[in-house]
């Protein structure tokens, strides 16, 4: 078993977040991924964490017991003007995710998402968003900690999960 733990991230994570979009962004293995500056200077891309640690940016990371970061969960609050996919409202912060591949199918996904959930929690925040691919085995994860089907927009769905 794969010993981890988790901690609230900070501004000096955010190269790290970078690592993480683009992984999350470049899911499937069946598709061609270009390279990290290209990938994430596509245009829905490019502003996801633009001025990280405004008000209300939020992740938490998961570290290996040698200290490598291996997997990151974030939110972000967006406006109806400026947002991403999983968008519901500007009370509901939209989440990110991903696990370096070498470390997925372990728990960690599972483990962040509950950290994110409690620390949202804690702030006062009553729901997180996100948006998945249907195709992307991830909503799986997604459901067994409580998110639900609120829309399918073109091949992928917005989910909501009660803090």
């Amino acid at each position: 078993m794969m010993r981890f733990y988790i901690r609230k991230g900070n501004k000096d994570d955010l190269p790290f977040l970078r690592i993480m979009l683009y992984e999350a962004a470049y899911w499937d293995s069946t598709k061609l991924r270009p390279l990290i500056d290209e990938g994430l200077g596509r245009s829905d891309l490019v502003h996801l964490l633009k001025d990280w640690g405004r008000p209300g940016d939020t992740s938490v990371i998961a570290e290996s017991d040698d200290g490598k970061k291996i997997g990151a969960s974030w939110y972000r609050f967006w406006t109806q003007d400026n947002h991403s996919y999983g968008f519901v409202d500007s009370q509901t912060p939209e989440i990110s995710i991903a696990v370096k591949k070498d470390y997925r199918r372990k728990g960690i996904g599972k483990a962040l998402l509950f950290a994110l959930t409690k620390e949202a929690k804690s702030h006062g925040i009553r729901k997180l968003s996100l948006s998945v691919e249907y195709r992307n085995f991830s909503r799986l994860l997604y459901r067994s900690v409580g998110f639900k089907k609120v829309s399918d927009t073109g091949g992928s769905w917005t989910m909501i999960i009660d803090t």
